[in-house]
């Protein structure tokens, strides 16, 4: 995968799925019909997501994916970096497609649009600060919400 340009970036949901499936084959997991509808689910979908919403949208299709298929296929990509939890009011988990690696997310409030940046200089000055009140800063996790250029 090449290295991001500095400026923030959209992640393309067809560019998203081909990747994600290059790496499934690649650590030798099976392409299924129900996998399949799952990524290429999230690959059209620009917004935050739950478990339970894929569970419904895709009840009805002919290799209809089960509740556990989901929520394995779920846990897979969050945990190898496709897709991240995002903050949302609701009571169950929402997730919002990623790229694997260290970027910070700026999510629209109104669509879902996610823009992954890249870097953390932008946090060095508050590190700086707190490394002068005597804290150490060991990891962070940065998602800044607001509205994007199209729903503005």
């Amino acid at each position: 995968m090449s290295e991001l340009p500095n400026a923030p970036i959209e992640i393309d949901g067809n560019v998203w799925r081909s990747r994600v499936e290059q790496m499934l084959v690649a650590q030798g997991q099976r392409l299924t019909a129900p996998r399949t509808a799952i990524l290429a689910w999230i690959a059209q979908s620009s917004a935050p997501f739950t478990a339970e919403m894929l569970v419904a949208e895709l009840a009805d299709q002919r290799h209809a994916s089960s509740r556990p298929t989901v929520y394995r296929t779920v846990d897979w990509l969050r945990n190898t970096g496709w897709i991240a939890r995002v903050q949302s009011d609701g009571h169950e988990h929402t997730y919002a497609r990623m790229l694997p690696g260290h970027y910070h997310h700026a999510i629209c409030t109104d669509c879902g649009t996610t823009l992954v940046v890249p870097g953390c200089e932008a946090l060095q000055s508050l590190t700086s600060l707190l490394a002068d009140e005597g804290f150490e800063v060991r990891g962070h996790i940065l998602e800044l919400f607001g509205v994007c250029r199209v729903c503005r």
